[in-house]
């Protein structure tokens, strides 16, 4: 798992919020997203949880270059930090492993890879970390992430029957060559940076970079599930571009509520055991598993913690009587 962070970090994917928004609008009541709201909210509350949010999240909710404010207000209440473009943590995870690649000291902790801000900072009351968050923001975002999207480039690759480490050593090579200046100066000094680069992507692990490992897993089988008559006539992009989603903030979480189509991918997928992850979908009995989930694993954490402060209490010779 790539997340050091000590919060548990909860993703909630777009049909999850909507349903949520509508019980939290008084629009419609699901009693699941009633309960969900709530346990999410006392965890935040209590230090516990974040819920982040991602631009992806707020594009639906854009109506006369005006994001709706219930919206953003409701998120307010489960989380204070939110997720990198799709593309910068990408671009942040490619940086990591080349310096490990080449010995290099990287200092930089890992939640800054995903994260705008620590999501180990101490809760704030009234604190609402997306009051900054404007439309033309959004839509701008929106724009890149789909300029810079590799699943249809996966898609054709695949199509291609070429292997996933050439899909990922073409990929990289061309970011490289479009951001020198990014991935320039974390290459040896020596030599040319086209040498290094070139060297680097020979080697067969490229493919473990998370974005690749993560979303080949998950979308070789839905499109062998879907055929690719349905894939090449758009009729399941949402699902496709849903992957890409996953690829880039599974990760960096502990719970992760996906399109059920992927859940189930996920599911049959070695992903959850290697990234330290639960996967759920927007389904009713999946999301109250994830109550129960996050329920169980606060007491989990609280007792650890008592026997800790025990530990330490003991070791110094105190007590409290």
């Amino acid at each position: 798992m790539l997340n050091k962070t000590e919060k548990r970090v909860v993703y909630l994917d777009n049909e999850t919020l909507g349903y949520m928004y509508l019980t939290y609008t008084g629009e419609r009541t699901y009693p699941v997203m009633r309960r969900l709201f709530q346990v999410l909210r006392e965890g935040y509350v209590a230090d516990r949880l974040v819920t982040p949010l991602s631009i992806d999240h707020v594009f639906p909710y854009i109506e006369n270059n005006q994001i709706e404010k219930p919206f953003l207000n409701m998120l307010g209440e489960l989380g204070q930090v939110q997720f990198h473009l799709r593309y910068t943590i990408k671009t942040l995870q490619l940086i990591r492993v080349i310096n490990y690649f080449f010995d290099n000291i990287y200092s930089k902790p890992v939640w800054r890879d995903a994260f705008t801000a620590d999501p180990d900072d101490k809760y704030r009351i009234g604190f609402n970390g997306y009051s900054a968050i404007t439309a033309t923001n959004v839509n701008q975002a929106m724009s890149r992430e789909k300029n810079y999207s590799q699943v249809f480039e996966f898609i054709e690759s695949y199509k291609e029957g070429k292997p996933v480490e050439e899909i990922a050593s073409s990929h990289y090579r061309t970011l490289g060559e479009q951001f020198p200046d990014l991935i320039g100066p974390y290459l040896p000094a020596v030599g040319s940076a086209e040498s290094h680069m070139s060297r680097f992507l020979s080697r067969e692990e490229v493919k473990e970079i998370p974005e690749f490992h993560i979303i080949s897993s998950i979308l070789y089988p839905m499109l062998e599930a879907y055929g690719i008559e349905h894939v090449e006539h758009g009729l399941r992009d949402n699902e496709l571009l849903a992957a890409e989603v996953v690829a880039s903030y599974l990760p960096y979480c502990h719970y992760y509520v996906a399109k059920v189509d992927i859940a189930e991918v996920l599911s049959m997928s070695g992903i959850p055991e290697t990234y330290n992850v639960r996967i759920y979908d927007h389904n009713e009995s999946s999301l109250y598993r994830l109550i129960q989930d996050i329920t169980e694993d606060n007491k989990r954490d609280t007792m650890k913690k008592e026997m800790m402060t025990r530990r330490t209490m003991f070791r110094r010779g105190g007590t409290k009587f």
